[in-house]
């Protein structure tokens, strides 16, 4: 859709990128409107799900705007060759705002915007008059007002009032009948209705969007809806590469490093069995082009803390391990992805697709494989496994990490040691099998050093000859670490062998050398011990 600084109807815009030197004056857009168009014509109610910050409420928006303006804001896009319809009355509710309701408020704010957005439209309920704010009764009685096909209803996030209680099985079970009562008066009236559009990331059982309306479409799983929400390759290419060599530019790299990097951390993401290509976060590529001086951020885990459906889903299930999931695919069969679950009882792995946190891949036998989409997915993965154990750096360790760019530039390996080490015993369990694992190790490490300010963190950096497991930088000092594990029946002092060889022979830091001092270091993890052996760690 194009930029409008006054209109926001946007299908996933830019901005306003301070970029004037290659930014066109007036717009610049991403035309999905073919696919718009197609959800448009439909006469049956449509649900379609997408992780947060997908663009859901843009694809709202956008709807809103073409029933309301019909083409004023779309010329030049594909839509303007097929689009005839008329225009319409949109009533737009976000069930967002009403997310941390109790019951009674739910049934009370509900009953109110209900009465608000119809009288916006000239609509004018006398139970609201009176002073009644029960949703389903002032609902029917505007219903029974109106004309067939005659109002556009677009619900956004439908199921976040559901997602947010679920572990208060009292006020969940009140907040269901509330909202079934509502969705039953919709499909009563479906006939009022020009179009019913509804959004939302779970796919509740016992919500009568999914079992009343016997006609509801899902396009969420279907292979030419893939790319609705999202960027692919050839868009990313098409509309923004102006704007990556301006951020290879600022970010002293090529136009290619770019392009491969923002492919490793950000696209991946698969939403159907037979798609024939993968999506970009939207959110992250858009964070990345306004702030390219950041680097390769993860914006989509920090743009808002951790789904809340996944932190009140953890809060009454049993923890999760971080390398378990890490580390292995897991097979499904696809018609679980699309069954309808209750809220509370959702299954683990379906929950964390639908969060977004795993994606699609098709195993060729009818099956999904659930996969992690890319580096910034797994890195808020592993945030998400140290925020649901509580493994925040206690007040006395993150005092002593402050200390850690001071230790890098004069090079104290014992302090840089002790940290870790710390880092280590307060944020891996003594059943966790992660210490089996050198890379799962360095990126506990990573996750804990994320919000220490001006020390760079960089891990699996590739060179000519490899990747570097971890590099810390600061405005002086390059410390590149490379890790080793030793157990039962393996010697300490091979494996630092072993460890200081691969950073001299592969060269790791070399290419910071001109800018920074370089601290290369080679650590031993021991598995038995559970901690980096402080006397098999050493500088070359």
């Amino acid at each position: 859709m194009p930029i409008s600084e006054d209109v926001d109807v946007n299908l996933l815009p830019y901005g306003n990128p301070d970029f004037s030197d290659i930014r066109e004056k007036n717009k610049i857009y991403v035309d999905k409107t073919a696919l718009i168009y197609k959800i448009a014509c439909q006469d049956t109610p449509i649900f379609f799900s997408r992780p947060r910050r997908f663009g859901k409420s843009l694809l709202i928006n956008t709807l809103s705007n073409l029933f309301t303006d019909g083409l004023k804001n779309f010329k030049g896009l594909e839509i303007e060759k097929k689009w005839t319809d008329k225009q319409y009355s949109v009533v737009h509710l976000d069930f967002s705002s009403f997310a941390e309701k109790n019951p009674n408020e739910l049934k009370e704010d509900l009953g109110e915007a209900i009465i608000n957005k119809f009288k916006m439209r000239g609509i004018v309920s006398q139970k609201g008059e009176a002073g009644i704010r029960n949703p389903d009764r002032i609902l029917d009685e505007i219903c029974d007002m109106l004309n067939n096909n005659s109002i556009v209803l677009l619900i956004d996030e439908y199921d976040s009032p559901l997602t947010h209680h679920i572990n208060d099985k009292d006020e969940l079970k009140e907040i269901t009948k509330i909202l079934n009562n509502f969705y039953s008066v919709i499909k009563q009236y479906t006939g009022k209705f020009r179009l019913i559009f509804i959004t939302g990331v779970t796919r509740a059982s016992h919500i009568s969007i999914f079992s009343a309306f016997n006609n509801l479409k899902d396009l969420s799983l279907r292979d030419e809806f893939n790319s609705l929400l999202g960027f692919t390759k050839d868009e990313l290419v098409k509309y923004f590469d102006p704007y990556i060599r301006k951020a290879a530019y600022i970010l002293k790299m090529s136009v290619d490093s770019v392009y491969r990097k923002l492919e490793h951390y950000y696209d991946g993401f698969q939403f159907s069995l037979n798609a024939s290509e993968t999506i970009y976060n939207p959110w992250s590529i858009l964070s990345f082009l306004d702030s390219p001086q950041l680097g390769f951020y993860n914006y989509w885990f920090e743009s808002g803390g951790t789904p809340s459906i996944i932190l009140q889903y953890l809060k009454i299930s049993d923890r999760f391990d971080f390398l378990d999931y890490k580390n292995r695919n897991l097979s499904i069969e696809m018609h679980k992805i699309s069954r309808k679950y209750e809220i509370s009882d959702i299954p683990r792995n379906i929950l964390l697709y639908q969060a977004g946190y795993f994606t699609l891949r098709n195993e060729n036998d009818g099956n999904a494989l659930l996969v992690l989409p890319n580096i910034e997915v797994e890195e808020s993965l592993l945030l998400l496994y140290l925020e649901e154990n509580s493994l925040d750096p206690s007040d006395k360790l993150s005092k002593k990490m402050k200390d850690l760019i001071n230790a890098i530039d004069s090079r104290n390996l014992l302090f840089i040691v002790d940290v870790f080490n710390q880092i280590l015993n307060e944020c891996v369990s003594n059943l966790s099998q992660i210490f089996n694992d050198e890379r799962s190790i360095r990126d506990i490490i990573y996750a804990a050093l994320i919000k220490i300010p001006l020390l760079q963190k960089i891990k699996e950096r590739e060179s000519a000859k490899g990747k570097s497991d971890l590099k810390l930088i600061t405005d002086k000092t390059c410390m590149v670490i490379e890790f080793k594990r030793t157990y039962k029946y393996r010697n300490p002092a091979a494996s630092l062998q072993k460890a200081l060889e691969q950073l001299q022979i592969n060269r790791y830091g070399l290419m910071f050398s001109n800018t920074h001092e370089l601290f290369r270091v080679g650590m031993v993890i021991s598995t038995e011990k559970k901690m980096i052996l402080p006397e098999f760690c050493k500088e070359i």
